[in-house]
């Protein structure tokens, strides 16, 4: 009983960590956050540095902030849920590096939104925006390390399709970061995010017991 707790738990802690991203997302969208990015033009970038941050882009910001510590939990149970190993252990590196560069990202990012509308000027605003941008795409890399540790984790244990569709989401990043970082990866990255859902469900179903499944004897 305890196991079949702590595995809702966790498996709550992975849906929750994709949840709260999305939701500290779209308040600070809604609060007027600008998603300038490296090849945005100069006019722009412009309006991003010279816009202060209002209540709901740093309510969202804390929020983003707040989703990575779930992440962690999520993953650390799952390496393990997978059957551990020295996959497990990449796993496990893999999990703490993406929340980490993704916790420096956010963080720079919140820095740029400090300083906007306070004088930054326009070269060192594309400069940080774009370091910003580098270490995000990073953590898509992080991404694809902890799916090609867990897909053949998945495999081994009987877990074909959340094996696969690890592999298959990890090769799907790396092509479309290769290609256009600033639209297919993008996108390609919102597939990473439904994995950890999907592998959250998975994982967290109470699975049968031999028993269950065993055939009744029969009588001489």
């Amino acid at each position: 009983m305890k196991e079949r707790t702590q595995d809702i738990l966790f498996a709550a802690c992975g849906i929750a960590s994709v949840v709260v991203m999305l939701a500290g997302v779209a308040i600070g969208a809604a609060g007027g956050r600008e998603f300038a990015t490296a090849t945005s033009s100069s006019a722009q970038i412009t309006r991003a540095i010279a816009t202060p941050a209002g209540n709901a882009i740093w309510a969202g910001a804390y929020i983003e902030l707040l989703s990575f510590g779930f992440f962690i939990a999520f993953a650390m149970w799952a390496c393990a849920k997978l059957g551990g190993g020295i996959l497990g252990s990449i796993g496990h590196a893999a999990a703490t590096a993406y929340a980490t560069l993704s916790i420096a990202s956010l963080c720079l990012m919140d820095a740029i939104e400090y300083r906007a509308g306070h004088g930054i000027g326009l070269q060192l605003g594309r400069t940080l925006i774009t370091v910003n941008e580098a270490l995000y795409i990073g953590t898509w890399f992080l991404a694809v390390f902890f799916l090609l540790a867990a897909g053949p984790l998945a495999l081994a244990s009987g877990r074909r399709l959340l094996g696969w569709s690890a592999i298959a989401v990890a090769a799907v990043i790396l092509v479309t970061t290769a290609t256009s970082f600033d639209n297919l990866g993008q996108l390609a990255n919102l597939l990473w995010l439904a994995w950890i859902v999907a592998a959250s469900v998975v994982l967290g179903r109470r699975e049968r017991t031999r028993a269950a499944t065993a055939p009744i004897p029969q009588r001489a």
